[in-house]
């Protein structure tokens, strides 16, 4: 198997991390619509008249807001759980994506170069890196006062309308469906991000330390593919060009080391582009007991903690 066929087994291996990441999301919006539907079901249990609710009734001793206050408490709840998810995720998919391709380095190259655990202060840096200006949590937190505003305005203009508690479920229903379609981008935007990271900074320790590589960027070579005129960006004039490590990527819109990492939302959001790599030479002694050291025995017996 070539370098490359064993670095694409283990994109397909994180991409499966990502996979399963989207769909604790989805379980986690699903439960929130349950919860915030109980709360209006109250509501209408307690002061509906003729099966409908008017905005008359839920202004009556401070019902509304109320209300109000317990739907943003639901949701800071939901994002703060999300954030705590997003952040353990991307942090096992960078260690995964590190480990594996370190552990490819060194069995395929047969070169002791000498990887070192990612430390907890790495995996911080990495997953608050500034996107387009934003770090992670204030990314989540302007999503969040956003679906709040989104919920209060549908309620009340529901309770306006004086309608039935299934005409504004549908309401909510509709609201956080659109809200967990942003959630999955992030999850998406991010989860690529690391993804691109990881064997990233594998290879440039590499490269550093004895093993010369290179890297070439890749789209899926479909419509998709960001192009112009339609995009500023242009990854499709990007396809299959290969630079050292240390040079950037330059797609028209912005510059950067890796796709996901070019620091512009035109560049990064929902971009499926990925790199793969080659040994350019071999700068160090070689080690034939490497060769075919398993994967949990390299972790064990090369990785200096």
């Amino acid at each position: 198997m070539s370098f490359t066929d064993i670095l694409k087994l283990i994109f397909r291996r994180i991409g499966q991390l990502i996979k399963a990441h989207q769909r604790e999301v989805a379980r986690q919006y699903a439960k929130l619509l349950i919860e915030l539907r109980r709360d209006l079901a109250k509501q209408y249990e307690q002061y509906e008249k003729d099966g409908k609710l008017s905005l008359e009734e839920m202004l009556k001793h401070d019902r509304l807001r109320k209300l109000e206050q317990r739907v943003d408490h639901r949701l800071k709840v939901h994002y703060s759980d999300m954030h705590k998810q997003l952040n353990k995720a991307l942090g096992d998919i960078y260690k995964e994506g590190y480990y594996l391709t370190a552990h490819a380095v060194e069995t395929y190259t047969k070169v002791k170069v000498g990887y070192s655990a990612v430390t907890p202060e790495t995996l911080q840096a990495m997953i608050e890196n500034p996107v387009n200006g934003l770090t992670l949590k204030r990314n989540l937190e302007r999503k969040r006062a956003a679906i709040v505003y989104d919920i209060q305005q549908q309620v009340t203009a529901g309770l306006q309308n004086n309608e039935t508690y299934s005409t504004m479920s549908k309401r909510l229903k509709n609201t956080l469906e659109n809200d967990a379609v942003k959630a999955m981008r992030v999850v998406r935007t991010e989860g690529h991000r690391v993804q691109e990271s990881a064997p990233h900074d594998a290879a440039v320790y590499a490269t550093k330390n004895g093993v010369i590589m290179a890297k070439q960027w890749n789209t899926l070579e479909d419509q998709r593919v960001r192009r112009r005129p339609k995009n500023a960006a242009d990854h499709k004039q990007l396809n299959n060009k290969k630079i050292a490590m240390d040079k950037l990527f330059d797609d028209g819109l912005s510059k950067g080391l890796a796709p996901g990492q070019m620091g512009a939302a035109g560049s990064d959001i929902n971009c499926r582009c990925f790199l793969t790599y080659s040994i350019e030479r071999i700068e160090r002694p070689q080690h034939a007991e490497l060769e075919n050291m398993e994967f949990e025995e390299w972790k064990k017996e090369r990785l200096r903690r």
